[in-house]
């Protein structure tokens, strides 16, 4: 039996300190690959050398987005990974698992989620351990016709054809896109300091919001990472009317400007 399928407790349930003992048993590329597909934190720790993350609290917040993945709102603190684990790390392990995934990536500017895409498709390029486990994510060749861009998408090898890239990076306020229907909607930094200076700005962004979701196909799933920028902003309509699950981490413990931050 692999050390995937051997691990007691399961995955989520072990400490910090069991998983890495675990890592440590990994010995084949199958073996490797299983964890990749199951384990978040493994994906970042061990095939994207994310050494950074080896850290209580955001193994943790690895092991909670795992357990739901999908419905949430995630409002944690500015650079506590949020981006890092569901935009860039979650989206690479979905188009692991399925190379016919279509996913939209939403911020407030075009630019702004280009920047995301663009740390997708780097890990892509560069990483030789990823490619080696999942030759899918391989860049095209020569020989190959694939749309690899930020501004038309990046599209792994894959069986089917539908008219969107496997991802692909938009604008919600300016610059949707038309006639495309993604699988996986991701929301990240769709409320920035700009866009809550006005009632009529932040009403901007809520209704770019609303349309944007019919760019979702049927069946499909939704994930949004954020900042707070003003308390009646996009993101408290968004929660008022039950569409999300917020999960909420301020910068301190106690959540007050002098408290101390998590361990």
């Amino acid at each position: 039996m692999s050390v995937a399928q051997s691990s007691v407790p399961p995955l989520l349930e072990m400490s910090r300190r069991q998983t890495l003992e675990l890592y440590g048993k990994v010995k084949s590329d199958a073996d490797a690959r299983a964890l990749a597909l199951s384990d978040l934190f493994f994906l970042f720790f061990v095939v994207m050398g994310r050494t950074d993350i080896n850290h209580d609290w955001l193994y943790a917040r690895c092991r909670e987005v795992q357990r739901k993945p999908d419905g949430c709102l995630d409002l944690w603190a500015r650079e506590h990974y949020k981006s890092t684990i569901i935009t860039v790390g979650l989206t690479i392990q979905e188009i692991l698992r399925n190379p016919e995934i279509t996913v939209g990536i939403f911020s407030h500017s075009r630019p702004i989620a280009k920047q995301f895409l663009r740390q997708v498709k780097r890990e892509f390029e560069s990483n030789k351990i990823l490619q080696d486990l999942f030759p899918h994510v391989l860049p095209p060749q020569r020989c190959e016709k694939r749309t690899w861009s930020e501004d038309d998408g990046i599209i792994v090898r894959r069986r089917g054809n539908p008219k969107e890239s496997t991802i692909e990076a938009w604008g919600l306020v300016d610059g949707q896109p038309i006639g495309k229907h993604f699988s996986l909607l991701i929301y990240d930094d769709v409320v920035t300091p700009e866009s809550v200076n006005t009632p009529e700005m932040i009403k901007k962004t809520t209704d770019a919001w609303r349309v944007s979701l019919n760019l979702g196909a049927r069946g499909g799933k939704m994930r949004m990472i954020g900042t707070r920028y003003h308390a009646a902003d996009s993101y408290a309509e968004i929660m008022d009317q039950g569409s999300v699950i917020p999960r909420i981490y301020p910068a301190t413990i106690d959540g007050s400007p002098s408290g101390e931050p998590p361990e």
